[in-house]
């Protein structure tokens, strides 16, 4: 399936601006077109705009052409039509008719109107190709996020569709399941079909795309080969992602083309500065470590023996236990449905252990609810939509401090501090759901940072973040912890992980199998090395210079 697009321009309800302004583009079948670029770009747009459903399903207003094929996209029904939408919230999309995810699975042929035979079949092999036999009996509503993302991929391939559409469709997946992801697009493109991704993660998509555009303020800043781009200057000048590597070696003031890959840069490094680098490295990385010490500091969390079991379900935590100093950043990492998010719902007392005990911030949590910790402890839910609820951002974010009892003038004080911290003063008056997705897991965070917790208790915080958002969430936790507040945080963002948390906890099937300092957590089986680290190993720099500023620091001065 060919699109086309001609002086296309879409622009949302209540809003100015064009999302997307005057883009013309022609993408064809048979390759992997990745579309790219900052918070607000319009990306998200695009991929709508090409699915036929905006302004249908947003509102708002279209100018200019979109064609699939010989239609309008807008006149098509997309799964009908051969066109696969997912989008950037997976739990929105479910169906919310069927009772297994089997059932889910068979609901786009049965749609279609298939054979009997013939959406059984097509539901098997979707199971087999997406590897869900282990989930085919559960309820889709009991899923983890990275599972509803591969039960919805599994749900589209069912369909047959020829075109795909896919936003963020990596942002909830652990490393296994986006190295299968990443082998089914580029198996989808060899068999012909059209596969269009919006993607802020260069690296995963470095060795998937044929071909980026990157936009910058709804239109469209650079077409080209993938690697040509992502290696020179003008990406960086449009607010874009460029690999992690990549970002390390500009930030170094290597030239261009720069390497992309952790394993360019480490034999650029090594074979250009190595010889003399180790003494003045030595001395320079004491003057950068900054170890932390929880020594003799309260517990402000603390599990012991904790069992739990949704109803009707299995056992998803087994004799976990974990303490958690005040001052610590920790990192909570494993495969998806592992019980991350289940350990994190157990902190803030929106569950309780069957067996065990909770502690949080020093309380038992046996006979205690969500508001009890409030606005001591702050959760962010992986969907946003879970926690925003206000006619306006402003708003949102006074809604904790002025439930805490706060003053007027020091409401409005912590409200415009948060959201310049977060990048969102010019969002102030905007409903929350005219934000995109990524803003509004921003807001989402500011509304609870707003109120100044002890504890924060986030779920994946930078999913489908770019860059620039991505290096805010760094900076808050880093000034959290500096101030002596606890930060735990699940991800499967190794690059975040390094930057900002200092210590890594392992959930494998429900038990803790590995805790301790990050740079020890972090491997490539369970995710990629972030090449700051991967640069500093090699080079035998001690933790504390073996951050990207502090690495690259090192690199400029040799």
């Amino acid at each position: 399936m060919w699109f086309r697009t001609h002086a296309l321009r879409v622009r949302y309800p209540a809003q100015e601006r064009w999302a997307v302004d005057g883009v013309d583009v022609e993408i064809r079948p048979g390759v992997v077109t990745w579309l790219s670029g900052a918070l607000g770009s319009g990306t998200s747009t695009l991929l709508l705009a090409l699915a036929g459903l905006a302004p249908r399903l947003t509102g708002g207003k279209r100018e200019g052409d979109v064609m699939a094929d010989d239609d309008d996209s807008a006149t098509l029904a997309p799964l009908r039509s051969g066109i696969a939408y997912l989008g950037p919230s997976p739990a929105l999309q479910l169906s919310g008719i069927a009772k297994t995810v089997r059932d889910e699975i068979a609901v786009g042929p049965m749609n279609l109107g298939e054979p009997r035979e013939k959406i059984a079949a097509a539901t098997d092999r979707a199971i087999g190709r997406l590897r869900l036999a282990d989930l085919a009996d559960r309820p889709p509503g009991a899923l983890s996020s990275g599972e509803t993302q591969r039960v919805l991929l599994a749900a589209l391939l069912a369909a047959r569709p020829r075109a795909w559409l896919l936003d963020e469709p990596f942002s909830a997946l652990d490393q296994a399941a986006t190295v299968q992801v990443q082998g089914l697009l580029r198996e989808l493109a060899r068999d012909g079909a059209t596969v269009i991704v919006s993607c802020d993660d260069a690296d995963i998509m470095l060795d998937v795309a044929d071909r980026l555009i990157v936009m910058r303020a709804g239109r469209i800043a650079l077409d080209g080969n993938p690697r040509e781009l992502l290696a020179g200057n003008e990406i960086i000048a449009t607010g874009a992602s460029t690999t992690d590597a990549g970002v390390l070696a500009h930030d170094a003031g290597l030239a261009v083309p720069r390497p992309l890959t952790r394993e360019q840069l480490v034999q650029i490094v090594l074979s250009t500065w190595h010889s003399g680098l180790a003494p003045r490295t030595r001395s320079a990385a004491g003057a950068h470590a900054t170890p932390f010490s929880t020594s003799g500091s309260a517990s402000a969390l603390r599990m012991t023996d904790v069992a739990f079991a949704y109803p009707h379900g299995p056992e998803v935590l087994h004799g976990v236990s974990l303490d958690i100093q005040a001052g610590e950043a920790v990192g909570v990492f494993g495969a998806n449905g592992a019980g991350k998010s289940t350990l994190l719902r157990l902190a803030m007392a929106l569950e309780h252990p069957a067996m065990g005990t909770v502690a949080t911030l020093g309380r038992d949590t046996a006979r205690c609810h969500p508001e009890d910790f409030a606005p001591h402890a702050g959760f962010l839910f992986q969907q946003p939509e879970r926690q925003l609820f206000a006619t306006s951002v402003r708003a949102e974010c006074a809604f904790a401090p002025r439930l805490a009892g706060w003053s007027e003038p020091r409401v409005r004080e912590a409200v415009i501090a948060t959201l310049d911290l977060l990048g969102l003063a010019d969002t102030a008056d905007e409903h929350p759901y005219d934000l995109p997705l990524p803003r509004r897991r921003l807001l989402a965070l500011a509304t609870i940072l707003t109120a100044d917790p002890e504890l924060l208790l986030l779920d994946e915080p930078t999913a489908g973040l770019d860059f620039a958002s991505r290096e805010r969430v760094i900076g808050v936790i880093r000034e959290w912890t500096r101030r002596g507040r606890t930060v735990v945080a699940i991800t499967h963002d190794a690059v975040f992980a390094h930057e900002a948390l200092q210590r890594g906890v392992v959930v494998d099937h429900g038990r803790v199998v590995q805790d301790g300092p990050m740079r020890d957590v972090i491997d490539d089986d369970r995710m990629l090395r972030p090449a700051a680290l991967a640069v500093a190993l090699a080079l035998g720099l001690p933790p504390g210079s073996d951050r990207r500023a502090e690495v690259a620091g090192i690199l400029r001065s040799h």
